[in-house]
């Protein structure tokens, strides 16, 4: 059977499809390796709005804390005999140490090889910092009078436990936006990101808005105005069980995967990238090599016709 240049040509795909297959699949392989680079994993999963608003309610608890330190503080700063003088440095603490330990807490954040995650330890040990500081400026006066007896040694004392807890207040409620915001980019998609930052947004502003109308109320002629000591304290009661019950909202909405799970699903995917790789190479080559055989029976089929061409118009003469 003599191989014809038409038959050779309808045993081969036609170039385009080729071509089109090629370049789809180079893109393909091109998209899961710089997202496997650039994050260190697969592109997270879609997730439901309604676990977007549960990563959301940290927003709303720190918020609401925020502003019911901001209504707050200075009246309490004013109660246990603050100097003015010292007011800016109440303030002023809390950045340089923002400043001086979030790159070093963010690094450490990066690499953590919890079996929980990588920030959900830290956003819990900062919301442990910042219920905290809060007992502390709100009820440092009192815990105070509760230990020490003399005036003068009252008077000392609370002002530095209420300046501590405004500082360690300040401190862990800036800081925390930070592993809150790693947290939503790297369990969410990209769609995911920017509705949960839309969300992120909203809850800080409710959060915001409700903190400062339940400082607004006047609690100490309410009935638990009168079961505890003072309106400090009933703040410090509905702050502390707004902020507890969103954080664990916050910390259960989106599971994270650890550090080394990631790492060796990064592995999995370069490695099954490499292997794909050398699949088309082998498949690369073993196209080009049965082209070459057929372009070389065709050579050959086209010189016998040619040959026998030659004998019978010889035979013919």
């Amino acid at each position: 059977m003599t191989l014809t240049k038409e038959s050779f040509h309808r045993a081969l795909p036609p170039p385009s499809v080729v071509a089109k297959a090629d370049m789809d699949s180079t893109r393909e392989k091109e998209a899961l390796l710089q997202s496997v680079t650039r994050t260190g994993a697969a592109v997270p999963r879609k997730r439901a709005v309604g676990r977007l608003v549960m990563h959301s309610m940290a927003m709303f608890g720190r918020e609401f804390c925020y502003a019911v330190e901001a209504a707050f503080v200075t009246p309490v700063l004013l109660s246990v005999g603050l100097p003015k003088n010292l007011y800016s440095l109440v303030w002023l603490i809390s950045p340089i140490l923002g400043f001086v330990l979030q790159p070093v807490v963010g690094s450490a954040s990066d690499h953590c090889t919890c079996s929980w995650g990588r920030r959900r330890p830290y956003i819990l040990g900062l919301g442990i910092i910042m219920l905290l500081g809060m007992a502390l400026y709100l009820n440092g006066d009192v815990m105070i009078s509760a230990f020490i007896g003399e005036r003068d040694n009252q008077r000392t004392w609370a002002i530095v436990i209420t300046m501590l807890g405004v500082v360690l207040f300040d401190f862990a409620a800036d800081f925390i936006d930070g592993p809150i915001k790693a947290y939503l980019f790297d369990v969410c998609s990209h769609q995911d990101k920017e509705k949960g930052l839309h969300y992120h947004a909203l809850f800080t502003g409710l959060g915001g808005a409700l903190g400062y109308l339940t400082g607004a109320m006047d609690w100490g002629q309410t009935v638990l105005g009168y079961s505890l000591a003072s309106e400090f304290q009933v703040i410090f009661l509905f702050a502390a069980l707004v902020f507890l019950i969103c954080l664990t909202v916050h910390l259960r909405s989106i599971p994270e995967v650890p550090l080394r799970f990631e790492n060796e699903e990064t592995t999995f995917l370069l490695e099954s990238y490499k292997y794909s790789s050398v699949e088309e190479d082998i498949k690369n080559s073993y196209l080009k090599s049965t082209r070459t055989e057929i372009k070389a029976a065709a050579k050959q089929g086209k010189r016998a016709v040619t040959s026998r061409t030659r004998v019978s118009a010889e035979i013919v003469l």
